[in-house]
């Protein structure tokens, strides 16, 4: 009996052993696709986002009510994924917000689309 719960551990040890052999610490650096500035317009409750596609990169466009620590950020409903067929065109989306209520946005950009 001794013999076997020694070989048990034993064999923890191993794999112990072999689990940290596996490990690796990999560094990625994020580079920005480009700087993309957004407009942003507003009349009373109609809002009116535009930026300057660029052909392969999808876009987008997330909003809060908030800044800072109490933002919490959601995708534009109808604006996510939008393609870019041709660079250098505007692009265009509208949002109602009510016209005492305050709204942020912000604009991410992709090669590929985001996951649902």
């Amino acid at each position: 009996m001794r013999r076997g719960l020694g070989s048990i551990r034993w064999l923890a040890l191993l794999w112990a052993l072999g689990a940290g052999l596996g490990c690796m610490t990999i560094h990625e650096e994020v580079q920005p696709l480009r700087e993309t500035t957004l407009t942003v317009a507003r009349s009373a409750g109609d809002v009116t986002l535009s930026w300057i596609g660029v052909r392969g990169t999808y876009y987008t466009v997330m909003f809060a009510d908030a800044m800072g620590g109490r933002a919490r950020w959601q995708i534009l409903p109808d604006a996510i994924n939008i393609p870019a067929i041709v660079s250098g065109e505007p692009i265009i989306v509208h949002d109602r917000v009510a016209p005492n209520r305050p709204r942020y946005y912000r604009l991410t950009q992709d090669r590929k689309p985001l996951l649902p």
